[in-house]
């Protein structure tokens, strides 16, 4: 048989990761400060760890139900419907999976078919491409920039929309850039989503961890989007609870029902004390987000206004996230290589904007989550290594 021993096209065509490659050439610099990863600054609160590991104790080691248990999905529905106003079924609009990451592969292989085109960001999450690649669709970039605050508009959306446009993902706030839409722009979003029958996945991770008096709203909450919207939500970032992946995925009945079906083949079910800890954060956790999101705005604050002083960026305030996209043109070389050489004369790590899509060459992401005296220290390197700007 001709091809027999030949790797998939998503497999051959899968790019290494930017962010990773940084990670491994920052172990030249044993004192070098790591500024790349998305990982929150803190770990998991007590009151989550302790019921993980009740659960263990409890021998509660077996599969669950494919959805994920009753009482989280419960949870889920609650917290959605007082915090987004998105009435979500338990029993037959919601499923719970192995973190977001696994929820957008998920809904991926539901939605979207070989040859169709699926609209992102750009500058994006580098796994939206690479999952799009795993379905064979298309890849349609819709791009940002810092002038329009890293904003992904219906106006922009709109002129990229085909008759094989199958999905269309939003992420407010966004990784990379921090950007968010505000409820006009969601508002806009959701008329375009009617006039063109689209489905959207609208990835909201970060939706706590906003700035400035920010809201952000769902697009699930507006008239009209059963349909079409799947929103999907994790535990990660919130929380700081990366390692216990939970996520979940809430979609009208049909969509569900297909959600289920497919997650049985990929990982059948989340541990279930790991469930059991989300269950904990939702009903406890809100004094946390607010402790932690507080840490991150003192960060972000101190990141912004000391790039800003300093020669080869020019660095838009984020409302949301917890990252910085500063422009580096001012560098004169091309984003792998920036990051490169604050490497080599700062021993601060950061990603180049490449490792973000074709869009987000002319940038570095730098995570603000660490730290404030690892970024104090990282800028103060950075001072003595390009200079300041003259006033």
């Amino acid at each position: 048989m001709k091809n027999r021993n030949i790797l998939s096209s998503a497999a051959q065509n899968a790019l290494p990761s930017g962010v990773r490659k940084m990670f491994e050439l920052a172990k030249n610099y044993d004192d070098a400060i790591n500024l790349t990863l998305g990982e929150p600054g803190f770990t998991a609160p007590d009151y989550v760890i302790d019921a993980a590991i009740g659960g263990l104790k409890d021998r509660k080691t077996k599969y669950t139900p494919n959805a994920g248990i009753k009482p989280l999905r419960d949870a889920i529905a609650y917290k959605l419907e007082k915090e987004n106003n998105i009435k979500c079924d338990p029993d037959k609009n919601l499923i719970v999976t192995a973190g977001a990451t696994q929820a957008l592969m998920l809904a991926m292989v539901t939605l979207v078919n070989p040859g169709d085109e699926v609209i992102i960001q750009g500058p994006n999450w580098p796994d939206y491409k690479g999952q799009i690649d795993m379905v064979n669709a298309k890849t349609v970039y819709a791009k940002v920039d810092e002038k329009n605050g890293f904003k992904m508009t219906a106006d922009i959306i709109e002129p990229l929309i085909t008759d094989k446009t199958k999905l269309i993902i939003i992420n407010s706030p966004s990784n990379p850039t921090g950007g968010v839409l505000d409820f006009d722009d969601l508002k806009e979003i959701a008329e375009l989503v009617k006039k063109y029958k689209v489905f959207v996945i609208s990835d909201e991770p970060y939706e706590k961890l906003v700035y400035d008096g920010f809201y952000q709203h769902s697009l699930a909450s507006f008239e009209g989007m059963e349909d079409y919207i799947l929103t999907i939500n994790s535990f990660s970032k919130t929380f700081a609870m990366t390692g216990f992946r939970i996520g979940y995925i809430c979609a009208n009945e049909k969509i569900t029902e297909n959600l289920v079906k497919l997650h049985e083949n990929m990982i059948a079910s989340v541990p279930e004390p790991m469930q059991l800890g989300a269950i904990e954060a939702i009903y406890k956790g809100e004094d946390d987000v607010k402790m932690m999101t507080d840490y991150y705005d003192r960060n972000r604050k101190l990141i912004v206004e000391g790039l800003n002083k300093i020669n080869g960026f020019s660095c838009h305030m984020p409302k949301g996230a917890f990252y910085v996209f500063p422009n580096i043109t001012g560098f004169g070389k091309t984003s792998q290589e920036t990051a490169e050489y604050i490497l080599e004369k700062a021993h601060v790590v950061t990603s180049p904007g490449s490792a973000f899509g074709p869009d987000g060459e002319g940038y570095i992401r730098i995570c603000y989550a660490s730290k404030y005296e690892d970024i104090k220290e990282a800028l103060k390197r950075m001072e003595n290594a390009f200079g300041l700007k003259q006033n």
